[in-house]
């Protein structure tokens, strides 16, 4: 389906939302330099969440118009002897990117641009990142004599470990698209011009999957926990998947050797 064809279900505060079949494609396009997010963006992006699960998205892509991702929270919104950071991030910033994390649909971020500080966390709370060999990612705000937010801590330590952690917060470097991956902070990076084709050949393969089964595969990953805490769970998980019309069209497509027909049941 190309982009023309593609039913609009949501737009607010620079936020849209286009469904293509069982997809969801979220773009940020903000009046803010760069798609730099200020709070009522943050509001229609959740919104926008809820909207797309709502219509039936079976999955989502998240994705900057104009080959930018975001550079984070607009800085021109900040009024250190007025703001009060503790409550953006308790009322606004934690709640969207908590529910991004918990989606119960497979997230896409199609990252080209920066995303840095609020983008980056916003990237990094998708499922699957993939990204522009040339995208700018990180958490600069060393420069700016503050303390990485959006999950950053998180993000960097569980996936890179302490040493590298350390060294990306206390310098403030970025990471191209390339190195990235090759550090598996992102799953994959691509040229530039490749990326927006694949980033949505990968989610609307995703879209047409087993909904329900990628749903407690996600809770699984998110929980975590030892060999057989796990191996306990997915036990649990299991009984509940064997209730669903998709398993039973899995296993009628195996026994007959065709391609499954899943519908997210």
């Amino acid at each position: 389906m190309s982009e023309s064809e593609t039913k609009a279900s949501f737009a607010r505060d620079g936020i849209a939302v286009r469904h293509d079949g069982p997809l969801a494609v979220v773009e940020l396009d903000l009046p803010q330099p760069k798609n730099s997010f200020r709070a009522g963006n943050a509001q229609a992006l959740s919104a926008a969440l809820d909207g797309a699960l709502a219509d039936g998205a079976r999955a989502v892509l998240l994705r900057g118009a104009g080959a930018v991702f975001c550079a984070g929270w607009d800085v021109a919104s900040i009024r250190p002897g007025d703001s009060d950071p503790m409550a953006v991030i308790a009322e606004v910033v934690g709640p969207l990117l908590r529910q991004l994390r918990e989606l119960p649909v497979p997230t896409v971020a199609e990252v080209a641009g920066p995303a840095l500080g609020f983008g980056f966390g916003l990237a990094l709370c998708c499922d699957i990142v993939l990204a522009a060999e040339d995208a700018l990612l990180g958490s600069p705000f060393r420069n700016l004599g503050m303390v990485p937010d959006s999950g950053t801590h998180h993000h960097l330590l569980s996936r890179l470990g302490l040493g590298l952690a350390s060294e990306l917060i206390y310098t403030g470097r970025l990471l191209k698209g390339g190195e990235a991956a090759a550090l598996r902070l992102v799953n994959r990076a691509l040229p530039a011009a490749e990326l927006p084709a694949e980033a949505r050949r990968l989610a609307q393969d995703i879209a047409q999957g087993p909904t329900r089964a990628f749903a407690l595969s996600k809770q699984l990953l998110l929980q975590g926990g030892d060999f057989d805490a796990m191996v306990a769970h997915e036990g649990r998980q299991l009984q509940q998947v064997f209730a669903t019309a998709d398993l039973r069209e899995g296993i009628a497509a195996f026994q007959q050797r065709r391609k499954p027909q899943f519908q997210g049941r």
